[in-house]
């Protein structure tokens, strides 16, 4: 069952020692990406202002960076929560989520990779089937760091992944969306609270309010509880594909 009251509450219970335990990592990376974001609209509205200089390409470079680094984010914060949430099911014992990341981040990434490689193929033949193949391979990454199996070499992650979301492919989207729209509205109000100003000297300058560090501050807590949830979710799912394999 993808949608549980009690997994719900299982989650709230465990998020407080999560986000000790994950912050100091995660959060960093968080403002990076947000300091990043700020950047390019900076570069953005000092093209507007004189088309003739080279922030075009530096504004290219700048996105495509923040691309990547959201790619490596992606796995990392997968790993990180899921490690995390998992060591706190056990009261805090079992290997630290760093470690656990340093042994499972380069494999990990190549799965993620090949995941993304999948759903851009489906994605070509319109864009229903590349969310269904999205959904089908939303565990792939934890698959790969978690499942025995696949590491002995016996499962193929992305097929495993497709056989956990098979028969709750409706209710995992409706999970995935759920945080998504939550994050992106909340973004969207922080988005509202900056401003991009023109200094006399004609150089750019950018205004955050504490109402945007706030908006973005509580987007990122949403992801991060539903990144729990998301993981007792597969921990359970993986358990039942078990007994029932």
């Amino acid at each position: 069952m993808i949608w549980s009251r009690q997994r719900f509450q299982h989650s709230f219970e465990l998020f407080p020692r999560v986000l000790k335990e994950v912050a100091p990592l995660l959060l960093p990376i968080a403002l990076l990406l947000w300091g990043l974001e700020f950047y390019v609209a900076w570069l953005n509205k000092a093209r507007f202002a004189n088309p003739y200089d080279s922030s075009m390409m530096l504004m290219v470079l700048v996105g495509l960076t923040g691309v990547i680094l959201q790619s490596l984010a992606s796995v990392v914060g997968v790993l990180y929560v899921a490690r995390s949430t998992q060591r706190q099911m056990k009261n805090g014992h079992g290997q630290h989520p760093w470690a656990f990341l340093k042994k499972n981040f380069h494999q990990t990434l190549i799965e993620y990779l090949r995941s993304l490689i999948s759903i851009g193929i489906y994605s070509l033949c319109l864009i229903i089937p590349g969310i269904i193949r999205w959904v089908q391979l939303v565990f792939t990454c934890l698959v790969t760091a978690f499942d025995p199996k696949y590491q002995e070499g016996q499962k193929d992650a992305l097929k495993e992944s497709a056989r956990l979301v098979r028969g709750a492919w409706v209710p995992l989207l409706l999970l995935l969306l759920l945080p998504m729209v939550l994050s992106f509205l909340l973004q969207e109000f922080a988005m509202g609270n900056y401003s991009l100003g023109d200094s006399r000297d004609g150089s750019h300058s950018i205004s955050v309010s504490p109402l945007t560090l706030f908006f973005y501050l509580t987007a990122w807590v949403v992801q991060l509880y539903f990144s729990i949830y998301f993981a007792l979710t597969f921990f359970a799912r993986h358990s039942f594909k078990l007994e029932k394999a």
